[in-house]
């Protein structure tokens, strides 16, 4: 090819490439060694509003540059910064540039520096290329507020439903208190009007059973005077008439056939066992009035100890054919509590620890003051808990029992009585051995 012909396929191809580069939305600017300006597209001219001959041959960074007109001096000064490590490094760098244009916005441009290398491997000439990317990072910035919005949206709804959620457990779990106190304080009345009620009967027969005592006493006596007499006459027989004598028999052989001495020891026996029994129900009687007092919601000074064997007395129907009770009361200080609360408790720790004795096994009551505390342990020899429910038996509803035969409250209610009393109640169980709740109370209480 003739140089002629070189030149004019070169020509031509420099053409085509300034009409690329002229096309493109990018800032391009090439510029020599004594950072002057050699070539520079349709972009770079209208940004520093200045035509292709007025641009060639112009100074990058001086006072009067043409980079002056279409940039900041700070901006200016950093591209003059990273132009020089082109020069000296022979690498691009390539750098984003914040500045703020004359109408005080925000502008970000990406610069890339490219080095135009010779033969021998130096720089001798540099492309700068930029791209202004404030519509890019302004739709960023946007979308990036959006997420946040958006996350902070998500989070505020996550916490609303956790908040809602633990509002539904808590109305349930109130409800579900609220009812069984409405129904303790029925049975309570209930209990109370049963025990008023059995108290006039067992009163006047205990009454009865006293004058009865005394009624046999006295004829006991007279009996005594009789039997003397017949003694006397039976002595006297030959001077009696007949039918005296023969009447003084008929006695002794029927006094013979009726073991009359028997009759006379047992009537006592069975009037003492009576008021035994009748003294038996009076105590049940009271026992099961403490164990009830309905709406009564008072703190005072109260009897562990008592108030355990009251609730004995009132749920043993629940215990006699399962268990023997074993007990191991302490002395303990008077300590001040709810102790209707405290008895309702007591009765759900005793009547589940029947109703996980199978056929026969051991019921355990242990006291004794501790640190400012008093204990109560009550343990069982029953089934057991299996260790994946252990920290679940005082949820509400919780329950292993048959559908109809536990509502799963028992145990909630009891764990919040004596949160409600600053106490602790912990379980221990192991399946197939048993299960010992532990229950600690302080003897005195700050009242709220």
């Amino acid at each position: 090819m003739k140089n002629k012909d070189m030149q004019n396929v070169l020509t031509e191809s420099r053409n085509k490439l300034k009409i690329v580069f002229d096309s493109l939305q990018e800032e391009i600017v090439s510029i020599n060694k004594t950072y002057h300006i050699v070539s520079a597209n349709r972009a770079f001219q209208k940004n520093v509003g200045l035509s292709f001959g007025e641009i060639v041959g112009k100074s990058c960074f001086s006072n009067k540059s043409v980079l002056s007109s279409g940039c900041c001096k700070e901006t200016e000064a950093s591209l003059a910064k990273h132009v020089q490590k082109v020069f000296a490094s022979g690498l691009p760098q390539n750098y984003l540039d914040i500045a703020k244009d004359k109408d005080g916005q925000t502008k970000y441009r990406r610069f890339s520096c490219l080095p135009i290398i010779d033969d021998d491997g130096k720089v001798f000439e540099l492309v700068i290329v930029a791209r202004d990317i404030t519509e890019r990072m302004q739709q960023s910035k946007k979308i990036k507020f959006l997420n946040k919005k958006l996350q902070d949206t998500v989070n505020q709804v996550q916490a609303k439903n956790e908040e809602l959620k633990n509002t539904l457990e808590t109305l349930k779990t109130t409800q579900a208190q609220i009812l069984h106190s409405e129904k303790m304080a029925s049975v309570g009345q209930l209990a109370a009007g049963v025990a008023h009620e059995i108290n006039n009967p067992i009163g006047f027969v205990s009454s009865n059973l006293r004058t009865l005592s005394d009624y046999q006493n006295d004829i006991n006596k007279l009996l005594e005077h009789y039997r003397q007499l017949i003694a006397n006459l039976k002595g006297a027989a030959k001077d009696l008439p007949f039918y005296i004598g023969e009447k003084i028999d008929q006695i002794a052989t029927l006094e013979k056939t009726i073991d009359i001495d028997f009759i006379l020891d047992d009537v006592m026996n069975l009037v003492g066992e009576s008021k035994d029994g009748t003294e038996r129900i009076k105590k049940i009687v009271l026992d099961l009035k403490d164990f009830a007092h309905p709406g009564e919601d008072k703190i005072y000074a109260a009897d562990i100890n008592k108030g355990i064997e009251s609730t004995l007395n009132v749920v043993w129907n629940e215990i006699k054919y399962k268990a023997v009770v074993t007990k191991d009361y302490r002395d303990l200080p008077l300590v001040e509590c709810y102790p209707q609360q405290l008895n309702q408790v007591f009765a759900n720790l005793l009547v589940n620890a029947a109703h996980a004795i199978e056929k026969q096994g051991e019921i355990n009551i242990a006291t004794r003051a501790l640190d400012g505390k008093v204990e109560i342990k009550i343990s069982d020899t029953g089934a057991g808990i299996p260790k994946e429910n252990l920290s679940k038996i005082f949820d509400p509803f919780f329950t292993t029992k048959e559908v109809g035969k536990g509502t799963g409250l028992g145990l909630n209610i009891s764990y919040k009585i004596i949160e409600g009393h600053n106490g602790t109640i912990d379980v221990e169980s192991t399946v197939g051995k048993g299960t010992t709740f532990t229950i600690r109370i302080p003897i005195s209480r700050v009242v709220v």
